[in-house]
């Protein structure tokens, strides 16, 4: 049995719906609201290195240097004198030179810094360990200097380089930079011990 309440209900919205040409809704009461958002990030940083490197130098020709002619007195009993004798100063110069300079070496992209920070950067530091600065096999020793990383626009024992942010395919990466010094490298082989640290910080 339909009530009469219900049935006025219905003439009712009928009867607006026709007055207002049919645009006038039926439905219930409704009411919105909107919410900020905001979001807090943290100070957040990932580097990526390696724990190990060796270095495979490269081989350099063997050769056998002319260095001219020589005259020289030899007595009867087999003993020789007079001449030019071979000397550092003078010898002649070969392919592969060091003279006990360093050797600069760049190892490309080693490190690799991303994540988030108040400054939108970060700051990457290497050092040597005490100790840490020589390779050694036996007595034969290579000394290892002024190691230094670069994103390569800045480059020194600390710089401050770009956070791009967490994705991978953002990351800022960067290279070491050494001196390497072989007055005091006799041996072939593997030379072992050294060691750098590397530091990232956000700023």
């Amino acid at each position: 049995m339909v009530k009469w309440k219900h049935i006025e209900a219905i003439l009712l919205c009928a009867a607006i719906s026709l007055g207002t040409a049919g645009n006038a809704s039926c439905e219930g009461n409704s009411s919105s609201g909107s919410a900020d958002i905001s979001a807090n990030i943290p100070d957040f940083i990932v580097l990526h290195f390696y724990s190990s490197l060796n270095l495979n130098f490269a081989t350099p020709s063997s050769e056998a240097i002319d260095e001219g002619n020589n005259t020289l007195n030899v007595s009867w009993k087999g003993e020789a004198s007079g001449g030019s004798e071979l000397a550092a100063g003078k010898l002649m110069g070969a392919t592969m030179e060091l003279d006990g300079t360093n050797t600069s070496v760049r190892i490309p992209n080693v490190w690799a810094v991303r994540g988030f920070s108040k400054d939108g950067a970060a700051s990457v530091a290497v050092t040597v360990p005490k100790g840490k600065e020589i390779l050694s096999n036996g007595e034969s020793r290579i000394i290892i200097s002024n190691v230094q990383v670069t994103d390569n626009s800045n480059t020194g024992a600390s710089i401050k380089t770009g956070l791009n942010g967490i994705s991978r395919s953002k990351a800022t990466i960067g290279s070491i930079l050494m001196d390497l010094n072989f007055e005091q490298t006799n041996r072939s082989g593997q030379h072992s011990g050294g060691q750098y640290t590397i530091t990232a910080s956000t700023l």
